[in-house]
């Protein structure tokens, strides 16, 4: 399994390494170190700087696998000059990682990792995005919430969850928000949801719930911290090109508004 961890450089930002390390302990893989830096503007020497700061994530990092007694974890950095976006976009097509892991900040907190980058890279990104806040508190993914709009790729997208998530005792919440509709219809899809996933032999716990709310942004909040949820996952739908919409009615916002990981699946 191969990663690309993005870094900013800052102490919070260290807390993307348990999550790195928990997800290629059973296999082993590489984690590439990634920072873009810009200093086109800069009287200062930006790369020097740069290059100063990846020696030390990597010899944090070092010490983490270390400590941990994993032997089977490799290191490769990639530092860039440009803008962190599009850079990373670029790196990830080119190594075409498992997964980008990335941490992201909160409102008022402007840098190379703010919430509008990770944001944007939600429809964008080829691969799986894991985005972690800084200030969550690391704790193993077992409680999993899949939000399904009853798309063509959910399966597909399911049994990557299963594969990413399987260093974890994984119990999957499948869950629609259902806010207007057929009832009997959304009861249909998810129950052929359902079949569908029991041939896949998954390695882990599914469960399946229909939501009928006319809020869905508190349903949802709601269900994770009943169901002590320590990650979500979804597809993006690209009906809007800015916007990230289940119904129509639950955008991204209320993804990042739940406040812990979120792991983001390319479309199919």
């Amino acid at each position: 399994m191969k990663i690309i961890l993005a870094t900013d450089f800052s102490k919070e930002n260290q807390m993307l390494v348990p999550y790195a390390l928990d997800l290629l302990r059973p296999t082993g893989g590489t984690i590439v170190l990634f920072h873009a830096y810009m200093d086109h503007f800069e009287v200062t020497d930006a790369k020097t700087a740069a290059e100063e700061e990846m020696k030390k994530s990597v010899s944090f990092l070092n010490e983490a696998i270390q400590r941990e007694g994993l032997n089977n974890i490799e290191i490769s950095t990639r530092l860039t000059d440009g803008y962190p976006e599009q850079q990373l976009l670029h790196v990830t097509r080119e190594i075409q990682p498992d997964l980008v892991l990335m941490g992201t900040r909160g409102r008022g907190r402007k840098g190379f990792l703010e919430g509008s980058m990770s944001k944007s890279l939600m429809s964008k990104s080829p691969v799986p995005l894991l985005t972690i806040h800084e200030e969550y508190h690391y704790k193993p993914n077992n409680e999993v919430l899949y939000v399904t709009n009853f798309d063509k790729g959910d399966s597909a997208s399911i049994a990557k969850v299963f594969d990413i998530l399987k260093p974890y005792k994984l119990h999957l919440h499948v869950v629609s928000f259902v806010i207007d509709g057929d009832p009997a219809k959304a009861a249909k899809q998810m129950k052929e949801l359902e079949q569908t996933l029991c041939y896949l032999n998954l390695n882990g716990e599914l469960s399946f719930k229909l939501v009928y709310n006319s809020n869905p942004r508190d349903s949802m909040k709601a269900f994770c911290e009943e169901n002590n949820i320590s990650l979500a996952a979804f597809i993006p739908h690209r009906r809007h090109f800015y916007h990230l919409f289940f119904k129509d009615k639950v955008t991204k916002n209320d993804f990042y508004n739940l406040h812990i990981p979120l792991l983001v699946l390319p479309r199919n």
